[in-house]
């Protein structure tokens, strides 16, 4: 089902566990991702594109932007169009893991992940709590099936009906991007969701995160040309950045 769908009863879990990711870039300019919350230490951390928290642009460790936001149950505010509510509250980024393979090389293959850590806004305890966690399986190949993809697009391919503020999600199996080229192991999946998804999470039915959308197909014009939605490669430098992550805590 290539076709992306409205995610149904999307203020209960588990469709909280994913959310909507506001990040303030360089230039000071507002912009949405997805993410996932992710069973960790500290129940306290998001999994997203590399690309949704730093610019890749061999800034390393001193590249992570100022501001970034997680806000599960995100949508539209209903007395302030244009506006959103967050009915699960709004937990700030306080530190980031991402490969030099992002920070320093922008590698989409091989580096486009990363995982951050969110203070709890008042009244809430933990992450994992309020929402509920996604597991992962990192480093077990790039075909996978019936994978469920989830995220907030503010477009797709060939749709008009993404606006930012709604959770849609595909389903479908996820193969090897390049099967007979060993150095390219991205995970791709058809899926019509566009910018917006980016950093949702591709997952098993059982829960357990494989991948997290990054990027495209596009034309010399940056049109998108099929409904492709590729995942870097969550091999080893998955592993590490979830290790590091649950090491710092």
């Amino acid at each position: 089902m290539p076709v992306a769908q409205e995610v149904p009863f999307s203020q209960v879990s588990p469709a909280i566990i994913v959310g909507k990711i506001l990040f303030v870039d360089d230039a000071g300019e507002e912009h949405g991702c997805s993410g996932a919350s992710i069973s960790a230490d500290g129940n306290n951390t998001v999994w997203t594109a590399g690309h949704c928290v730093h610019p890749g642009d061999g800034r390393g460790a001193d590249g992570f932007y100022d501001l970034v936001l997680f806000i599960p149950g995100y949508k539209e505010s209903l007395d302030t169009p244009g506006d959103y509510d967050a009915p699960w509250g709004e937990w700030v980024a306080q530190s980031f893991v991402a490969p030099e393979a992002w920070t320093q090389d922008q590698d989409y293959n091989e580096g486009d992940m990363a995982a951050f850590t969110v203070e709890a806004p008042a009244g809430y305890t933990n992450l994992t709590d309020t929402v509920g966690a996604l597991g992962y399986k990192f480093g077990y190949g790039s075909d996978w099936p019936d994978i469920i993809d989830s995220g907030f697009p503010g477009e797709g391919y060939n749709r008009t009906d993404m606006d930012g503020y709604t959770q849609f999600y595909c389903t479908g199996d996820v193969v090897d991007a390049v099967d007979w080229y060993p150095l390219d192991n991205r995970l791709e999946m058809n899926c019509d969701m566009g910018a917006g998804a980016s950093g949702g999470p591709m997952a098993t039915p059982e829960g357990q995160i494989v991948g997290a959308n990054s990027h495209v197909d596009v034309d010399d014009q940056d049109q998108r040309i099929n409904d492709h939605l590729y995942s870097s490669d969550h091999g080893d430098q998955a592993v590490a950045v979830i290790n590091a992550i649950n090491d710092a805590n």
